[in-house]
């Protein structure tokens, strides 16, 4: 038997493998179900995707199991477990290698393996199967590296990402940088300190700022993307930058890379780490340490030098912000872990250190405490207090006309999603809807997408009667974007929240889910929104609109403030001896 597997960034359509016959073709992306169809008949083989092998949660908690065989064994002089920090950074390879290792166990001693590109799956299969796996060489340009790779890249970001992207490459412990910043007078007052590298992060820790506007803050952005103009009053923005600091620190990197070195030989015994380590994954980590204190230290000068008295992080998935977290723990500060967006699966396999998890509603309480198993004394339901504009009643209102018919796309790519073939079975329908009812198909651009590079995709799928109706939005959702909309549309998108905050409906293409966390189900469960399970059924949402009132409650479900003394409560708590 003959195998493809085709790589994300492949199209099955086109490449040297197009015209060869196969037995079995295996996506490592995310396609559509037209796509999926399409390619069924042009090879005339069953096609199928990486990820139908999943076996839930269970993997995840797999992974939790190899990620904790070395914590407690990396601990610096701070109190960091630095394998604690670095080892999610693997998450992706080893859950990439556990559903490879189901797939070898499907294939006879006979099968022939081939794959589209050299890459990771090529490379985790190579140490799984040996000799079996044939690789296609990539055309000319293609390369990593080549003026074609970076031209295609550049293609996709934008200009501040592209500045993002350098900096995190050339100068990621901040050294160079920190020469350059202007430096602040530190805060007079006492301050809870928010990290960021992310708008999105940035936003979610204005948002508490303005909760608690008796509190004073400081936000700290590692890049660009994290920076805040016009912060409210009570918050102070300062780069990392400013605060790094130029020292020796080759013997500090010299015995944790000579720890980490121990440890990878005990690790060998353990099939996943072994192959990891033969084929080089863990080869990056000595060099990751170097940058790594770096920042570390730069986070130590922030603790040291502002009146810090707490911490607030929104992105505890980000080892970079992640760092002030943990050394806050260590310094016996009071620390809140919170998520900038509306679920985060990641805890299932991260450990929480926090004192206190801000859930924002009862839908993510319990799928930190029911899915991740998080314990349910370390989550507590409080989220930013709700602006005055979020109030829903007049949106309910479903007698009055709404123009748009709101589409909210995301960063598909991180995921492994074909972003264009999602397109293919999403945007047709809605545009043909938004005719049919003398409305307009607005799509709404996740600020990691490409204005550009998704306007080409959509001049490639739409006719041209359906691109005069379509029109491409780019930056935050607006209220009167949402007052206007008619029903949302998504895949897992935050925005869902949103909308059934306000009353919008909002529907959930779970066929397309490309994140195996189970965000979809968990929206749905808690009235979020309503799922689709085939792209056919886009047509029939104006009688699900008639036909499904909202669910009662669903706000609760969603959003429910934390309380106005709260924070104030934890902070006079915050005399606690330092985590051991």
């Amino acid at each position: 038997m003959k195998v493809l597997l085709i790589h994300s960034e492949d199209d099955p359509e086109r490449g040297p493998w197009a015209n060869l016959l196969w037995d079995r073709v295996i996506d490592l992306g995310m396609g559509g179900k037209n796509s999926y169809a399409r390619w069924t008949r042009r090879f005339r083989c069953p096609v199928t995707t990486l990820d139908s092998l999943r076996n839930g949660f269970d993997d995840f908690r797999r992974v939790r199991e190899l990620m904790d065989l070395a914590c407690g064994r990396l601990i610096d002089q701070h109190g960091l477990d630095w394998w604690e920090i670095m080892s999610i950074l693997l998450h992706g390879e080893l859950e990439t290698l556990i559903l490879l290792q189901r797939l070898a166990s499907t294939l006879g001693p006979g099968d022939e393996v081939h794959v589209s590109r050299p890459g990771l799956h090529a490379n985790l299969l190579q140490g799984l199967l040996a000799a079996r796996v044939n690789i296609f060489r990539l055309r000319r340009g293609a390369q990593k590296g080549g003026l074609g790779h970076y031209v295609r890249v550049f293609n996709k970001l934008s200009a501040p990402q592209i500045i993002d992207i350098f900096w995190d490459k050339y100068d990621a412990g901040h050294q160079f940088r920190g020469r350059l910043a202007r430096k602040r007078p530190p805060s007079t007052r006492p301050v809870v300190l928010l990290p960021t590298a992310y708008v999105n992060v940035s936003r979610t820790g204005v948002a508490y700022a303005n909760t608690f506007p008796e509190e004073d803050f400081l936000l700290v952005a590692t890049r660009r993307s994290g920076w805040v103009q016009d912060p409210p009053k009570n918050v102070a923005a300062a780069w990392l930058s400013s605060y790094a600091s130029i020292r020796d620190r080759s013997g500090e990197s010299t015995d944790l890379g000579g720890r980490l070195q121990s440890l990878v030989n005990e690790l060998r015994g353990v099939a996943e780490f072994e192959i990891l380590n033969r084929l080089g994954y863990l080869d990056s980590f000595p060099r990751w340490f170097r940058r790594a204190l770096e920042v570390r230290d730069a986070w130590r000068n922030v603790l040291d030098t502002e009146p810090v008295q707490a911490v607030l992080c929104a992105d505890d998935s980000n080892p970079y912000t992640r760092i002030p977290l943990l050394l806050a723990r260590a310094r016996g500060l009071v620390n809140i872990a919170c998520h900038h967006g509306a679920l985060d699966g990641r805890y299932v396999f991260k450990r929480s250190y926090g004192d206190v998890i801000w859930a924002k509603g009862k839908m993510e309480e319990d799928y930190l405490v029911r899915r991740c198993g998080v314990p349910q004394e370390k989550v507590e339901i409080g989220a930013p207090a709700m602006p005055a504009n979020w109030n829903g009643s007049e949106l309910l209102n479903r007698e009055k006309f709404r123009p748009y018919l709101l589409f909210v796309s995301e960063s598909l790519n991180a995921s492994g999603g074909r972003p264009e073939e999602f397109y293919r079975d999403l945007l047709p329908p809605l545009a043909d809807l938004a005719l049919a009812s003398g409305r307009e198909l607005i799509v709404k651009l996740h600020p990691g997408e490409s204005t550009r590079e998704r306007a080409g995709m959509l001049a490639r799928v739409l006719s041209t009667e359906q691109k005069g109706v379509t029109h491409i939005v780019s930056g935050p959702v607006t209220e009167d974007l949402l007052a206007k909309s008619w029903f949302g549309i998504t895949i897992l998108s935050t925005v869902a929240t949103e909308c059934a905050i306000r009353g919008i409906p909002c529907f959930l293409c779970k066929w397309l889910e490309s994140w195996p966390y189970g965000y979809v189900e968990q929206f749905i469960r808690f009235g979020v929104g309503v799922g689709l399970n085939d792209p056919s059924e886009i047509q029939k949402i104006p009688q699900y609109l008639q036909q499904q009132p909202l669910s009662a409650g669903v706000r609760e479900n969603c959003w429910q403030p934390a309380g106005a003394g709260r924070l104030r409560e934890l902070l006079s708590s915050s005399r606690k001896e330092p985590a051991a």
